[in-house]
């Protein structure tokens, strides 16, 4: 009967607790999607500031005519990322400051009052200098002076202002013993600003090329975009004329056919090309740090400019060049000096497996109680003492040591790889600029032929002797070399700058834009 109640009572008990689980699982649904609710009413109710998102009056927006030069300088003094790089060295510099704070002598004066009422109604109160310097040797020297005011304001003034003066010492004598190893964070600070700003500079000059790589790629997408116009304006016409023959019987209806379809696919073509170039426009607006809503005109004529003067091979020896190159690079010199922060980490990790033994120093002076205040010392005591701390169980210090040497190695790794790759990549830039050159002169003679494709067809045409056909694929050959004219130029441009910054021969003024031959002669009309 007992055990017919245990269990009974056993299976009441977990039938109700399984109602039990299964109303708290639906009070927590109950609960959760509720809150859900009530947060997505919150949602539709929520703005941003209307002064933060007002436009002008006029939303067409204020016009900027940039060309490159503008931009550069543009986005040097509005870009984000820019800013942010910026940023990041500043508060790099601001770690340097803290550490070499740590070695000058500091001040601290602290104090307190108190107030008391027992018996009477006392008020007391004290008052300290702290002065603390930290010694390349790795000593340490504090310096106090503390005076109380007891009962000063109030009760008995014969017992009052008691001054205390200490003067200490701490030399360590093995670990941490050294002026390499007390300096080590201010050393590894200060070489780290050096990376710092190397790093920078660095990004001063991406920044440039990019910028400028953004701006010339822009204008050949407008160019391109007007040279597809041009071609629809020229096969608009040639469909006219081919209209007209076909009416006077020299030509046949088909070929009038042939004519409206590429007219019309070439009006389809500038549409997409001119929508593509409003779309890079529109962020390059953005990158620039400009108003999104702002009218930007790009000067076309650098491009003009490039193209009607031509291009020239410079002269290089790849050889010269790259020897200069890994003896100039800062990213290269950055990573050979990790090598040797390395190495000094070694020392460091060596030096935490000794024993810890220093050296304490003190004198302290308790002044007589007066009731005036008074530095006059007497009596000093002095005191000597060897601390010392020998663990028997060195272990984390040994797995320190072995990744100091891990991490020695592996920089040197780093520094050999970094070496090569930039021997890579100034070669890969080489040749860029090889191709890129030949690609200039192909596509040179290749508009030159494509022109003369164009009037002989013409006169072809004429003389019935060509078809419509003939004509309109001359058209597009004609089209595709300018194109691939205004490409290759600005391809040579892009990878001549690319070949400077990686040799670290790309020089830049105080706005942020390079300059040297290169730059007066591509832009000597446009400044």
């Amino acid at each position: 009967m007992k055990r017919i109640i245990k269990v009974s009572a056993i299976f009441v008990f977990l039938f109700f607790s399984g109602c039990s689980l299964k109303d708290l699982e639906k009070n927590a649904d109950k609960e959760v999607y509720g809150i859900i609710e009530e947060k997505k009413i919150e949602i539709s109710k929520e703005l941003v500031p209307e002064e933060l998102v007002k436009l002008d009056d006029d939303s067409s927006g204020e016009t900027i005519f940039v060309n490159m030069k503008d931009a550069i300088i543009f986005a040097v003094k509005n870009n984000r990322d820019y800013k942010s790089k910026q940023e990041d060295v500043y508060l790099n510099i601001l770690n340097l400051t803290y550490q070499r704070y740590l070695f000058r002598t500091r001040y601290n004066i602290s104090g307190n009052v108190g107030w008391n009422k027992a018996d009477d109604e006392t008020v007391s109160g004290s008052l300290g200098l702290n002065i603390f310097r930290w010694l390349a040797t790795g000593a340490q020297i504090t310096f106090d002076m503390t005076k109380d005011f007891l009962h000063y304001l109030t009760g008995d003034k014969s017992s009052d202002l008691p001054t205390i003066i200490s003067l200490n010492l701490l030399q360590p004598l093995l670990k941490g013993a050294g002026r390499t190893i007390a300096q080590e964070n201010l050393v590894q600070t200060e070489r780290d600003a050096i990376y710092s700003v190397r790093n920078f500079i660095r990004y001063q000059n991406s920044f440039s090329v990019d910028t400028t790589e953004r701006y010339l790629s822009l204008l050949l997408k407008k160019n391109s975009a007007e040279n597809i116009y041009n071609n629809y304006e020229s096969l608009k016409a040639t469909r006219e004329r081919v209209e007209n023959l076909s009416e006077a019987g020299r030509l046949p209806p088909f070929q009038v056919d042939q004519a409206k379809q590429s007219e019309f696919a070439a009006y389809q073509n500038w549409v997409r090309a001119n929508n593509s170039y409003i779309t890079s426009l529109d962020s390059f607006k953005i990158f620039l740090g400009l108003p999104a809503e702002s009218n930007l005109i790009m000067d076309g004529q650098l491009l003009e400019h490039l193209i009607n003067v031509g291009i020239d091979k410079p002269e290089i020896k790849i050889s010269e060049y790259l020897a200069t190159t890994l003896q100039k690079r800062l990213d290269l010199l950055t990573y050979y000096d990790r090598v040797e922060d390395a190495k000094r980490g070694i020392n460091i990790a060596l030096d935490e497996l000794k024993p810890e033994v220093n050296v304490r120093l003190g004198v302290k002076s308790s002044l007589e109680t007066k009731s005036f205040p008074d530095l006059d010392i007497k009596d000093p005591t002095y005191n000597t003492r060897i601390t010392f701390n020998l663990p028997l169980n060195k272990l984390p210090e040994r797995n320190k040591y072995k990744r100091a040497l891990l991490d020695l190695n592996r920089k040197e790794r780093d520094f050999e790889s970094m070496r090569n790759n930039i021997i890579l990549e100034v070669s890969q830039q080489y040749n860029n600029l090889e191709e890129f050159y030949q690609s200039y002169l192909i596509q040179l003679n290749s508009l030159n032929l494509a022109e003369k494709r164009i009037e002989s067809t013409n006169l072809l045409l004429q003389a019935g002797r060509a078809t419509t056909r003939d004509l309109l694929e001359a058209e597009e050959s004609y089209l595709q070399a300018k194109n691939a004219l205004s490409s290759s130029v600005v391809n040579f441009l892009i990878s001549h700058l690319k070949f400077l910054y990686a040799t670290e021969n790309l020089e830049l003024d105080d706005t942020g834009l390079w300059k040297g031959d290169l730059y007066e002669k591509i832009t000597k009309q446009n400044i």
